[in-house]
């Protein structure tokens, strides 16, 4: 004998079982609810139970999917369908259930969530007590939002504090930057004004230099080319003076602060003068006038007590170096109109071109590469 059982109904299905028990016979066949065949080939005699329910699904050789109720009569087993009897008395089952819980809940006062939890737990498929636990272990509690918000709360504050003492230490390190700015550069103006106002170019050769520079050399070397009329001049100067195209208005200026320029370059290796005063250094870089090198002194050298009466030692740090090149770079403005090729300012300097450059853009100039020249322009600063 063949016979198949179909169990469809969840979670407590209502099964009539037979009055004599299900035989052992040896054809039985045991299915899953996804239709897989669980029974053991060899032996195939008992249907499995679980918690006292049965939870394997049969499956009949007709196509009918309901509750049957089994009848044992003699050897054999009568599939008898119940459909409509035994999901109504199921659904009345369960509805009531259902009803005594809620009462049940709102006695206990539970929340919405704990009497889905608990509808669950009774009467529930085991995905449904899953999803539940689930919802429980994701679920955060009022006392944790409100920290959560209070920790949100403090964050936002840390961070606008951070965000103001940020802006603080930007102001202070932009008025530190404009100290050093103003310290390491000839006196000059921000704002909207011409670039022959930029900078202040007294603040460099003052009056009093002016008056007492002699450019008679230079006077020679332009009415003649003769480079001998310049034998003690810096080749700097002497390429500059040799390309320059004067015109009556300035020429003179621009002679005298040639002049000055040629004066600078003598202290451009002089990084120390010791058991000095301004009459001996003049004697040693042949300076005709020991009150030209006195401003020098004051703007590139640091002076301290020497051995002796008005003698001093002086000394250049690398900061009052970057002075002395920003100065260089500047006066060479005022000579060339306010924008020049600085290679070879570079290679009388000695130094890299990269490194000129960034000299060039901290006095306020641009530069831009035109073919073979690199060329520094003068530009406004802004407020």
């Amino acid at each position: 004998m063949e016979v198949s059982l179909n169990f469809t109904e969840e979670p407590n299905p209502v099964v009539i079982g037979c009055p004599q028990g299900f035989p052992n016979y040896s054809n039985i066949q045991i299915l899953t609810k996804n239709g897989e065949d669980v029974s053991e080939p060899q032996t195939r005699k008992v249907i499995k139970l679980s918690n006292d329910q049965m939870t394997w699904i049969g499956r009949q050789n007709h196509t009918q999917s309901n509750n049957f109720i089994g009848i044992h009569q003699g050897n054999t087993i009568s599939l008898h369908p119940v459909l409509i009897q035994a999901t109504l008395q199921q659904q009345i089952h369960k509805q009531n259930k259902q009803q005594q819980s809620r009462n049940s809940a709102l006695e206990d006062g539970l929340t919405y969530f704990e009497q889905r939890k608990m509808v669950a737990e009774e009467m529930g498929t085991n995905k449904s007590r899953r999803k539940m636990r689930q919802m429980e272990t994701n679920k955060v509690e009022e006392e944790n939002i409100v920290q959560a918000e209070s920790i949100k709360e403090k964050f936002n504050q840390k961070q606008q504090e951070i965000q103001e003492q940020l802006e603080v230490e930007k102001e202070i390190h932009q008025m530190e930057e404009a100290a050093i700015k103003e310290e390491l550069l000839p006196e000059f103006v921000k704002g909207n004004v011409p670039v022959f106002q930029i900078y202040n170019v007294r603040s460099i050769v003052s009056e009093e230099d002016m008056e007492l520079l002699d450019i008679s050399k230079l006077q020679v070397f332009v009415s003649t080319k003769r480079e001998d009329t310049l034998h003690h001049y810096h080749p700097q100067v002497i390429q500059i003076a040799s390309g320059l195209i004067f015109d009556n208005k300035t020429k003179l200026t621009i002679l005298k602060y040639l002049e000055y320029l040629n004066i600078l370059f003598k202290f451009q290796f002089k990084q120390v003068f010791s058991n000095k005063n301004a009459q001996n250094i003049a004697h040693e870089l042949g300076i005709y006038n020991h009150k030209l090198v006195t401003p020098i002194l004051e703007k590139f050298y640091q002076a301290t007590p020497g051995q002796g009466e008005n003698i001093f030692n002086f000394s250049r740090s690398n900061f009052l170096k970057d002075k002395y090149i920003c100065y260089i770079i500047v006066l060479h403005l005022f000579i060339h109109k306010f924008q020049f090729d600085i290679i070879p300012l570079a290679k009388h300097l000695k130094l890299d071109i990269k490194k000129l450059i960034m000299y060039c853009k901290e006095c306020g100039c641009t530069v831009t590469k035109n073919n073979e020249k690199q060329i520094a322009k003068l530009k406004q600063f802004k407020q």
